[in-house]
């Protein structure tokens, strides 16, 4: 563990130093690319002061609670239908055809409707998470289901289980691995569908402060978005493998 982190610091290390170098070397202008002390500063600049009336905490919690309403949403719904889906066949002959439409049609294609129907307001971003996070969190639950150990099925029944027992004490846990690895990959797909959408039709968020700096040529703000982007994606991130570790806590025994 501790090799694994020094080699992440002297990675992060080398980036920083060659990012230095080619800003000292004049070969690229600044007005392109800032120095790395330019967008430090920039970023305090816009934690203390803020952008186009808000602060950037405020555009980051903009952004939040778009991307955790929208995600959770669909990843409850999501995880129910798969899971009813994969016990019941002929929910999943039902369901089938629409997750298989939505889940590789890509977000933006259908944003445009969903702007048409609600606006560009908060209701369109959201729709649009949740539809989203849901085919993946639908497809992981119902084949986390289907996998699970049949010879601990046929125990459970000869033992006099009834079908709620062998759900609820078989299926479910032997399911949650799948459910919160899909969990895991909605998070990801859902979190860059948010930025897209905030840059298409949005005036607070993360996204949409790059997109607008952009257009200035500011390109240390953009950076700085860029920088925040990354890290609460991160974050996000590692909140679920703990939130994973915590719940399957049995998982590799």
């Amino acid at each position: 563990m501790r090799m694994r982190v020094l080699v992440a610091l002297a990675s992060m290390a080398a980036v920083l130093g060659l990012w230095s170098a080619l800003c000292a070397s004049g070969s690229i202008p600044d007005l392109l690319l800032p120095t790395p002390i330019e967008t430090l500063q920039t970023g305090q600049d816009l934690f203390s002061s803020g952008y186009k009336g808000y602060s950037l905490a405020a555009h980051i919690g903009f952004s939040l609670e778009r991307v955790l309403a929208g995600f959770g949403l669909g990843m409850i719904a999501g995880t129910l239908l798969g899971l009813v889906a994969g016990s019941v066949p002929a929910v999943e002959a039902i369901a089938a055809p629409f997750i298989g439409f939505l889940r590789p049609l890509p977000q933006l294609a259908y944003f445009v409707l969903l702007i048409v129907w609600f606006g560009i307001g908060e209701t369109a971003k959201v729709t649009l998470l949740f539809l989203t996070a849901l085919p993946v969190c639908a497809v992981a639950a119902r084949d986390g289901v289907r996998n699970v150990d049949e010879m601990r099925l046929r125990a459970a029944r000869a033992l006099g289980a009834r079908p709620a027992q062998i759900f609820l004490h078989i299926t479910l846990p032997s399911a949650l691995g799948p459910i919160l690895t899909g969990a895991r990959l909605a998070l990801g797909v859902t979190y860059a569908t948010l930025i897209a959408s905030e840059i298409i039709a949005g005036s607070t968020g993360i996204g949409w402060m790059i997109l607008d700096a952009g257009r200035f040529l500011r390109s240390d703000e953009v950076f700085v978005g860029i920088a925040v982007i990354g890290t609460l994606g991160v974050v996000l991130d590692r909140l679920l493998v703990a939130a994973e570790r915590r719940v399957i806590h049995w998982a590799g025994s």
